[in-house]
């Protein structure tokens, strides 16, 4: 919130160091008057120092943040800066050694016309004064501009300023070059001065920063309460309110059907006004809508549709629970929902509800506003489909402040001509723990705009006398050290000219004293080495020369060892390969950095031969990664020698990750052999029975029977041989699905006959939604789809369990989706093997003594073909329990309205019912 106030480590920092600059521009000018025309120049001095105190008080003043002050501030750095440009000529720039100008902040558009003015004057006369007063002229132009900058936005106004002094400041560097103690003086004022500045900038902006951060810790306790409401408390009310009218559900369908809605306001007014639910919803046995009443008018039949088909109305109908509740988004906003099952007087557990009641809350523009009013603040929702209801003081700009906050974080927003804070809260369905969408708490930045500025005010005068004091301090210091520095200075100058027998002869007993006897020390041990290190660097040379050539000459794995076996050469290739950084792995034993088996089980180094061994040696290794994964790696080894003598320096390792090679390799070996076992197997019963026959008269019984199993056999053998073409087809992209609007009810209904003809002992199960909406797809490979999930359920659960096939209407990413389910009781799937049971050629168990048969295409197929439609799969599995796969399927009849709301309209084929 940098442009909410003047408080900001910028405005701070440009504030002190304009005032120090400015004062040691007076003092600059008052100490070094000019010698030609002494009555001219001093008149022209006396401007250039009035001006640079006048600059100064303003900036203090400024810096201080001082009530009331702003004009007076204005016209000081306005009138101070008009000064020192008249008093300013290129002529008297090259007689002084201090800076000229600073930048001033005026607070009226005149003062800031007069001071750009200046400004501009006085830098054009710095630029034309040559190279000694270039510096000079940028940072008065930097200043100038500063001025109309700083009527738009004071943080650049501010950074303009800081550029100037850094652009005068150098100048004074380079000015007080040629004297050892005013450069001395110099760094340690500017030194100083920067730390004190840091101290404080860094201080004020924690004091900004505290006072946000307990704004957002208030802000983010009020939406994680609201959230809270949202998810639980509204869910466990309306079940306790709906709870009220469980065993009058035979006199509620008897009123309704003869007074119709109007029946149910009596009872609304008695029950349900003191337990705040807005609205009150009775369905018959079938799940259709017998009647409701809300207390703001008529609900719309969207509303009541999307309330009816939820899965918890399913689940009280089918008997699973007597009451639950659920978090819905209906229409943008937030209806939590409480449903209780209307039983029959003296009805047993196992009679069928007469219906369902239904009540709960909607978070409409009204109920957020009370919810804002009761914890003073502003409160906007928002759904997953982007759609929010706020309160009233940010319904306008709800949309952007939304955007701008993470999903369950706290930020300032930078709302134009508004700064805010914000923090959100996301809203879980408590059924299946996804976010559905974001509480937002916001409160008005500039309610702290106040605190800012009180604590602004401290720092800036704690800041200006500690500078101060500070300053004093070096001066006075620097006195003593000159003399000694300098006398170090002209003995280091020696040194760069490479005359190391020179001596400090520095004789005082403080640092400066070690410093010198240090520096006398330090030259004599320098001229010894000097001779060691030329050898040295020769030495050093030829080895990274023979280094190099062996690194960059090879596009593998490259390890070098010595001799005694311990790694000195290891490129980026390795690794790679390995998993161990360049300075972890150089000096160690080969053993120890590749670790891992070679042929025969011997370990991975020994396989390579002896580090002293002259033999090269090619072998199959499989290496372990330093994070445990294993490698398969070819690996090459050979002795390396010196050019020069011979001599033997150790041995050369080339190793090549074939993970690629070795994969391909398994995968073509085990898909050959289950192909080949797969069709094995009904070739033989083919072959068995037609041998039969041909060798001998049977009867017409047993020839039934023996056709009976050959085109049993044969359609195995048809499916294999489909599978495996479907796949091609489907991998080549030769077929395409064609979609259109699929009734998946009938699609499980045709598919689930099928099976029930295939296998008429085991039972299969349906539960398809009612009202379910017509799906995209192609109806050809979805049937596919579910034969192949039906036929691995089977196939898995040996024992006769039963196979369940379901299918759900749900919210996916704010879009409406069915989800079908085939689930099983059988063998389960173990976590690893799970999340790869849809990749291509996989099996959990691909030995030649498998339980189970296949090629690993069935689920491979099934993934592309949802692919190929835009939807998903998953897979949920327990060892042991059995296994749940799930299709997750575009709903075909989605309409988007132009504000970005979602409603669903029926196609001609649906049907109302599963």
């Amino acid at each position: 919130m940098a442009e909410a106030g003047l408080s900001t480590p910028l405005h701070l920092a440009a504030s002190l160091l304009a005032l120090f600059a400015a004062v040691g521009l007076a003092i600059v000018v008052v100490t070094r008057p000019g010698a030609a025309g002494a009555a001219r120049r001093g008149a022209l001095d006396l401007l250039l120092a009035t001006g640079a105190m006048a600059i100064a008080v303003g900036h203090g003043l400024s810096g201080a943040l001082v009530s009331g002050s702003v004009v007076a501030v204005a016209w000081l750095h306005a009138g101070g800066l008009a000064l020192v440009a008249v008093g300013l000529s290129p002529r008297g720039l090259r007689r002084l050694a201090g800076p000229a100008v600073l930048l001033p902040v005026p607070a009226v558009p005149v003062a800031a016309a007069v001071a750009a003015a200046a400004g501009l004057l006085g830098g054009v006369r710095g630029l034309v004064g040559g190279r000694r007063t270039i510096l000079v002229g940028v940072g008065l132009l930097a200043w100038g501009a500063a001025e109309p900058v700083e009527r738009l936005s004071l943080t650049a106004g501010a950074a303009l300023t800081v550029a100037g002094a850094a652009a005068i400041g150098w100048w004074l560097w380079q000015a007080s070059a040629r004297a050892l103690l005013a450069k001395f003086v110099t760094a340690s004022v500017a030194i100083l001065l920067a730390v004190v500045v840091l101290i404080a900038g860094a201080l004020s902006d924690q004091g900004s920063r505290d006072l946000v951060d307990d704004e957002l810790d208030r802000l983010d306790g009020l939406s994680a309460g609201i959230a809270t409401q949202i998810e639980s408390d509204w869910l466990v009310d309306a079940i306790n309110a709906a709870a009220i009218l469980r065993g009058q559900g035979s006199s509620l369908l008897r009123n309704l059907a003869d007074r119709g809605n109007e029946s149910l306001e009596p009872v609304y007014e008695a029950f349900f006004r003191g337990q705040d639910q807005d609205f009150l919803v009775v369905l018959d046995e079938d799940g259709m809508v017998a009647g409701s009443y809300a207390p703001t008018g008529p609900l719309d039949d969207s509303f009541l549709l999307q309330l009816s088909g939820t899965t918890l109305v399913d689940r009280l109908l089918s008997s699973e629970a007597n009451d639950a509740g659920e978090l819905l988004t209906i229409g943008g906003q937030f209806v939590g929902v409480g449903a209780v099952a209307l039983d029959a007087p003296g009805a047993r557990a196992e009679t069928p509800p007469l219906g369902v009641v239904l009540t709960g809350r909607i978070a409409d523009a009204t109920r957020v506003a009370a919810t804002g009013d009761d914890v003073a603040s502003n409160v906007i929702l928002a759904t997953g489909n982007a759609s929010t209801v706020a309160s009233p003081g940010v319904r306008d700009i709800a949309t952007d402040v939304v955007a701008a906050v993470r999903d369950d974080g706290r930020d300032a927003v930078p709302i134009p001509g508004r700064p805010l804070y914000a923090a959100a809260a996301p809203i879980e369905d408590p059924g299946t723990g996804t976010v559905v969408g974001r509480v937002v708490a916001v409160s008005e930045a500039a309610t702290l705009a106040d605190l800012e500025q009180d604590q602004a005010r401290r720092l800036f005068l704690l800041a200006l006398v500690g500078a101060l004091l500070a300053g004093a301090v070096a001066a006075l210091v620097t006195r003593r050290l000159v003399a000694p520095i300098r006398r170090l200075t002209t003995a280091a100058a020696a040194v760069r000219e490479g005359d190391l027998d020179v001596n400090a002869d520095v004789a005082s007993r403080d640092e400066v004293g070690v410093l010198g006897r240090t520096f006398d020390e330090m030259t004599t041990s320098l001229a010894a080495q000097s001779a060691q290190l030329r050898d040295a660097a020769t030495v050093q040379s030829r080895l990274r020369a023979r280094l190099e050539a062996l690194t960059t000459s090879m596009s593998d794995a490259l390890v070098a060892v010595d001799p005694d076996g311990k790694v000195a050469t290891f490129n980026p290739a390795a690794e790679r390969l390995v998993g161990r950084a360049v300075p972890e792995v150089v000096g160690l034993p080969l053993e120890q950095v590749l670790v891992g088996r070679g042929p025969g089980g011997v370990p991975a180094a020994a396989a390579l031969g002896a580090s002293d061994s002259e033999q090269v040696t090619a072998v199959q290794l499989l290496l372990e990664r330093s994070d445990g994964r294993r490698v398969p790696t070819a690996a090459s080894a050979a002795p390396v020698h010196d050019t020069t003598d011979g001599q033997f320096l150790g041995r050369v390792l080339v190793l090549r990750d074939v993970t690629r090679e070795t994969e391909i390799e398994r995968m073509k070996t085990e898909f050959l052999s289950n192909v080949s076992h797969e069709l094995r197997t009904p070739l033989t019963p083919i072959k068995g029975y037609a041998e039969v026959l041909a060798r001998r008269d049977v009867g017409p019984e047993e020839t039934r029977k023996f056709a009976g199993q050959i085109l049993s056999s044969t359609g195995r053998l048809e499916r294999i041989v489909g599978m495996i073409v479907d796949f091609a087809a489907l991998d080549s992209g030769r077929v395409q699905p064609r979609l259109e609007a699929v009734d998946l009810s009938s699609v499980v209904g045709e598919v689930l006959a099928q099976w029930r003809r295939r296998i008429p002992d085991r039972d299969f199960r349906r539960r398809v939604a009612k009202s379910l909406p017509a799906v995209l797809a192609d109806r050809a490979m979805l049937q596919r789809c579910l034969d192949e999930l039906i036929d691995n359920a089977v196939k898995f659960s040996p024992g006769g369990e039963p196979i369940s096939v379901a299918a759900t209407l749900e919210h996916a990413d704010g879009k409406p989706m069915v989800r079908l389910s085939v689930r099983d009781r059988g063998v389960g799937i173990e976590p690893t093997t799970a999340a790869r049971v849809f990749s291509d050629f996989y099996q959990g168990d691909a030995s030649e003594t498998r339980l189970y048969g296949g090629l690993g295409l069935g689920l491979a197929l099934v993934r592309r073909i949802v692919d190929g439609l835009e939807g998903d799969v998953a897979v949920e599995s327990r060892l042991g329990r059995g296994s749940t796969f799930h299709l997750l399927l575009p709903v075909a009849d989605t309409v988007i309205r132009s504000n970005g709301s979602l409603v669903r309209e029926r196609l001609p084929q649906q049907r109302a019912g599963a």
